[in-house]
């Protein structure tokens, strides 16, 4: 029996995940495993202390609510969370990885009260990896991957969150959308390495036009669009207009004698009649077809 015991001490130390019991009211009656510095820090110091006691006010609230809707629901639970060594007081020297570490936490109901008080077993997985390489791809899911900005999936989610704001809090909102013109021109003259580079550099400049609310997407082969919050039409024209502005700088490889790089551009604003995003980019791309029509370079609003 001793050598039972025994095993079983040992067992529960050696966890690779550190584990708490914790108290419906929040204090840490006891804690186990998790002593990698590569993954955790030793929390053993928290034993008989209270989540506010080492944790701000937020977080610890947060914490709570965990554990008393795990012990409502009287079943497992699974959560995510981040936390860092600066978020828990009594860990600032412990050894440890540095910066925000995100968890995947397991909270069980314990069968027994103890102290008087039900409580639960939460384990604590660090997923800080999975996140990471999760964040990464996502990343790659919605970039453009020559110029690093947003791509048309990522355009057609976000156009969609603001047609929803639009409808329910009916504040202005803008969309642009406009073309290098004769962009296949440029590839055929100058070489696709050429054209590359005149989409990058258009893109950063574009970029350097925006406010950090509004937000330049690539749609297509040379087709961009730019959605702005909080902007009517009047003001989406001068942005527009300070876009086509910039654009008309650039220079296939900086050649001042070459021909310089053009836009055309349509704009939409939002409008209480529009049923769906593709009423709005209907409009923004009859706009742009409009002016391409009257010869190119040039600012069509409707």
């Amino acid at each position: 029996m001793d050598s039972e015991i025994e095993l079983l001490r040992a067992m529960v130390k050696a966890l690779p995940d550190p584990v708490f019991v914790i108290t419906e009211s929040g204090h840490y009656l006891e804690i186990a495993g998790g002593k990698d510095p590569a993954y955790y820090h030793d929390g053993d110091d928290l034993k008989g202390l209270s989540l506010y006691n080492v944790m701000p006010k937020d977080k610890a609230d947060w914490f709570l609510e965990q554990i008393r809707k795990t012990l409502a629901q009287n079943r497992l639970r699974t959560v995510q969370y981040t936390l860092s060594q600066k978020d828990v007081k009594g860990l600032e020297k412990a050894p440890g990885p540095d910066g925000d570490i995100h968890f995947e936490g397991r909270i069980q109901p314990l069968p027994v009260t103890l102290q008087g008080e039900r409580t639960v077993v939460w384990s604590a997985r660090n997923i800080t990896s999975q996140h990471e390489l999760e964040i990464k791809l996502q990343r790659m899911s919605e970039t453009d991957a020559l110029t690093g900005i947003f791509n048309r999936r990522k355009f057609l989610e976000q156009l969609n969150k603001c047609f929803r704001k639009f409808k329910r809090y009916d504040r202005p909102t803008a969309l642009i959308t406009f073309d290098i013109d004769h962009f296949k021109r440029i590839n055929d003259s100058f070489g696709h390495s050429t054209g590359d580079k005149v989409l990058c550099r258009l893109t950063q400049n574009c970029t350097a036009q925006l406010r950090q609310v509004d937000s330049l997407y690539r749609i297509g082969g040379e087709e961009f669009a730019v959605l702005l919050p909080e902007t009517n039409a009047e003001n989406a024209y001068q942005q527009a207009e300070r876009l086509r502005q910039i654009s008309e700088q650039l220079r296939m490889e900086d050649r001042e004698s070459a021909d310089k790089i053009t836009i055309s551009v349509g704009i939409s604003e939002f409008a209480d009649t529009d049923a769906s995003i593709e009423d709005v980019m209907k409009r923004a791309d009859a706009c742009l077809y409009e002016a391409k029509r009257n010869g190119r370079n040039r600012v069509v609003g409707g």
